[in-house]
């Protein structure tokens, strides 16, 4: 019975000293709009519990909250565990939804492309600034029909990536 005690609390000692899954994360960065907004800072703008908003600020007012890469996760850094992932909800055709960012690993399928834009399957496009209630905020969608955008005010963005 000692033996197998001993046997047990050896093992648990091994799975408590390495770690359950292999971190991947690439070295933090700053995104920034492009296009009409060039320049100008994504922040996370608390809306509700456990719930972000990314917001698309001026960049003489606001500096771009750091985020990064693990594997094809893409997250903000806002000293939280876990950190804020990025969400991108079922985008039906022809329409765009709003991007925000929520503790944990959320949807999958960003990287940097060679020429240093965010890319979300593959593709720098899709990426939209919407003013809502006097603000830009990030929103999503590939070729949408522009009666169906939040505002006729969208303006189609590309993300770009500074390394800090």
């Amino acid at each position: 019975m000692h033996a197998l005690f001993t046997a047990v609390l050896a093992i648990a000692g091994t799975a408590l000293a390495a770690p359950a899954v292999e971190e991947r994360q690439t070295h933090k960065f700053r995104l920034r709009a492009t296009d009409k907004l060039a320049g100008w800072a994504l922040k996370n703008a608390h809306v509700e519990a456990g719930r972000n908003v990314i917001q698309i600020q001026r960049p003489s007012v606001y500096s771009s909250d750091p985020s990064y890469l693990n594997g094809t996760h893409l997250y903000f850094d806002l000293g939280t565990t876990p950190p804020y992932g990025v969400s991108i909800p079922e985008v039906p055709a022809g329409t765009v939804a709003q991007v925000s960012s929520q503790p944990g690993e959320k949807t999958p399928g960003f990287s940097v492309g060679p020429d240093g834009l965010l890319t979300f399957n593959s593709v720098s496009t899709g990426f939209w600034a919407c003013p809502v209630n006097n603000v830009f905020e990030l929103f999503y969608g590939g070729n949408p029909d522009p009666a169906k955008l939040p505002s006729k005010d969208c303006l189609a963005i590309q993300l770009s990536v500074g390394i800090i």
